[in-house]
């Protein structure tokens, strides 16, 4: 992730050429010449769809307020290539605000263009056919789909949003997800007395930057006239590849080309005012907010006190308070799963309906355990998939989950109520994103650093003789934390009978599995074990056995030959494995695999395969440990390496030779 800082607190020039072959950008003019892609290094066989570009820009206005608005435009345009761009028909706009604060959505336009007999046919949206999705009572979406839109067509859409919060203005992505862009530009027009920074993500380069002074610009705040020498930032981009996620990279959208701004400082006519909110700022506007603080204060939530006290009849143990309040809804409520960390509904509705979103659930988590006298106050995070957020300064939109964190007995607790496949005071590995936030009070940040988790997979088996002409033997894999959760999700979305095949599928040839047993599936308080018993025929002069039964790795998790983004691991890998096996009755060994040691990167990293036999055992060990969890891409190669190494002993077999 490239990040750069670029300062609007004085007056900067830098620049680097404006592109002279910008494509014309006039709404609705389109020409059958259009229709026809450029060749471009972007392009190819896999592309479903091709922006041809997207032209975007920030000004700003005075209001009636007597202070700025901002007014973000856009206007974009996409050739459809084929059937599987068909998420690009529908456009969501996202609206925030609240009643008369609420950003309002002007001059939207929308068209669909197709070539019929040599003509070019235009399909217009209608007003009436865009609809709305309130997502809670600050955010909503406009919603529309275009019309007449098929495998071949152009799309086309723009439109403006004026807000009244100025120190909220939107990112600009140049980069996007399945689709490459030709062309992308954003321009941003700042007052002198609104001085932000810009934060730039991403890996490529741009091929055009312009910072530059726009003379006495003139704004009206309410019955004020002010005078300024405007900052104007303009940054464009060309022939951007479609961003393609790795295996094992994080969050895509850690390393999106992308700008984004924060407002750094204001000048109030007389003195220049440090506006960059912090943390404790934005955490006592969220505890005076009706959708999120002051939901869950303990006067505010009174009306739940009688089911808390239903939930904890009969207890005297405050621990058993706690326990009891989060079984209470971990199992009895359904979740919504949604990127918001307001409730949309008051807790006590929350409470009669029995579901909601993960925010209201585990907000109402909060608000019960509070009713019994217990500390417990809300956290908000970024979870992995939707990227990180950083402790410098406080960017909401950049925090799309709410747990609970609860103090007992001198132990902190953190709880999640919201999934049902976790246990008291767990947390899904999603959740261990780096930095957090307590709002309470005497709030404060918080981290939760995957690299800092200790867990291991341990997996033990034995065959052993005990029916002439087959190996008998006994499987047995115990999970931790975190496999467990992964263990107890495949076996959700996959079903356990689908499982248990895969489980036989693993075996060599005409081998029978039986005795199949998942430990603590439906206990997520305790870990995961899997267990199983087979056989294995063994008639032949010659018999292979690979000592490495359902290995964690069947092939290299690293296939491609190139990697632009880091490799990031869920956390440190460390994967224990042992096997002891009786030669079988009439046999011995004619070839063994040779045992070998690696060490990755002076310390971050090892494997060893270790085995030997004496006159009627084989005893044979391995272990793969990754100590760090970030690899960059330079030590790409080395990693893949490192897994090729790995996988091509684990397809070594041992040879038995009939006596």
């Amino acid at each position: 992730m490239k990040i750069l800082f670029l300062s609007l607190l004085s007056i900067i020039f830098c620049v680097i050429a404006f592109p002279q072959d910008r494509a014309n950008t006039t709404f609705g003019k389109v020409s059958n010449e259009d229709f026809l892609l450029p060749n471009s290094a972007v392009i190819d066989s896999n592309t479903n769809a091709v922006i041809l570009y997207n032209i975007g820009s920030t000004n700003f206005i005075g209001n009636e307020k007597r202070s700025f608005s901002y007014v973000y435009k856009i206007h974009s345009r996409t050739r459809i290539i084929n059937d599987k761009a068909s998420d690009l028909f529908i456009v969501k706009i996202r609206l925030y605000g609240f009643k008369e604060d609420k950003d309002k959505l002007s001059d939207l336009k929308a068209a669909t263009y197709n070539i019929e007999n040599g003509k070019i046919q235009t399909a217009t949206l209608d007003e009436k056919d865009v609809f709305e999705d309130k997502l809670n009572p600050y955010v909503s979406d406009k919603k529309f789909t275009f019309p007449a839109a098929r495998k071949g067509s152009i799309i086309e859409y723009s439109y403006t949003i004026t807000s009244y919060h100025a120190a909220d203005i939107p990112a600009w992505d140049f980069q996007n997800f399945g689709s490459p862009c030709l062309y992308s530009e954003f321009k941003a027009v700042f007052p002198d007395a609104l001085r932000f920074l810009t934060i730039r993500y991403g890996l490529d380069s741009f091929s055009a930057v312009k910072v530059s002074q726009v003379k006495n610009n003139r704004y009206t705040l309410g019955d004020l006239t002010v005078v300024s020498n405007d900052i104007m930032g303009f940054w464009a981009m060309k022939d951007v590849p479609a961003f393609a996620p790795e295996n094992y990279m994080g969050s895509p959208k850690d390393y999106l080309d992308k700008i984004e701004f924060s407002l750094a400082k204001e000048y109030n006519g007389e003195d220049v005012v440090d506006r960059s909110a912090t943390w404790q700022s934005v955490t006592d506007q969220l505890l005076d907010t009706h959708y999120f603080g002051a939901a869950v204060d303990k006067e505010s939530s009174v009306n739940l006190l009688s089911t808390a006290e239903t939930i904890t009849a009969g207890d005297k143990d405050p621990a058993d308070f706690a326990r009891h309040i989060y079984y209470y809804v971990r199992d009895n409520f359904t979740c919504i799963p949604d990127d918001e960390i307001y409730a949309g509904e008051d807790l006590y509705t929350v409470n009669k309906k029995k579901g909601g979103d993960v925010a209201e659930i585990n907000l109402l988590l909060t608000a019960l355990l509070r009713q019994k006298g217990l500390l417990a106050d809300p956290v908000i995070l970024s979870t992995r998939e939707y990227g990180k957020n950083t402790p410098d300064y406080p960017v909401l939109e950049k925090m799309n989950y709410v747990i609970c964190m609860m103090r007992l007995a001198g132990d902190t607790i953190y709880l999640d109520a919201s999934r049902s496949d976790l246990g008291f005071g767990s947390l899904s590995i999603d959740c261990y994103n780096g930095h957090a936030r307590i709002i309470s009070k005497n709030g404060g940040s918080i981290y939760f650093l995957p690299e800092k988790i200790a867990e291991q997979k341990n997996t033990s088996v034995f065959i052993y003789n005990k029916e002439k002409g087959k190996l008998n033997g006994s499987f047995g894999c115990a999970y931790g934390t975190f496999g467990s959760e992964k263990l107890r999700n495949d076996i959700k979305s996959s079903g356990q009978s689908k499982f248990f095949d895969n489980l036989k599928s693993s075996l060599p040839g005409e081998a029978e599995i039986m005795n199949i047993a998942v430990d603590s599936l439906k206990k997520p308080d305790y870990p995961a074990a899997v267990h199983f018993e087979f056989k294995i025929p063994v008639s032949d002069n010659i018999v292979y056995v690979n000592p490495v039964i359902r290995p964690w790795f069947n092939e290299n998790p690293f296939p491609a030959e190139q990697r632009r983004c880091p490799v990031v691991l869920p956390y440190p890998l460390d994967d224990l494995y042992t096997l002891n096996m009786e030669i079988p009755e009439g046999y011995e060994v004619d070839e063994l695999p040779k045992s070998a040691k690696v060490s990755f990167n002076d310390g971050e990293g090892s494997f060893e395969y270790l085995i030997e036999k004496d006159q009627d055992r084989i005893q044979f060990r391995t272990r793969i440990k990754l100590n760090e969890i970030v690899f960059p891409a330079e030590d790409y190669n080395s990693l893949r390496d490192f897994f090729a190494f790995i996988i091509k002993k684990y397809g070594e077999q041992i040879v038995l030779k009939r006596k």
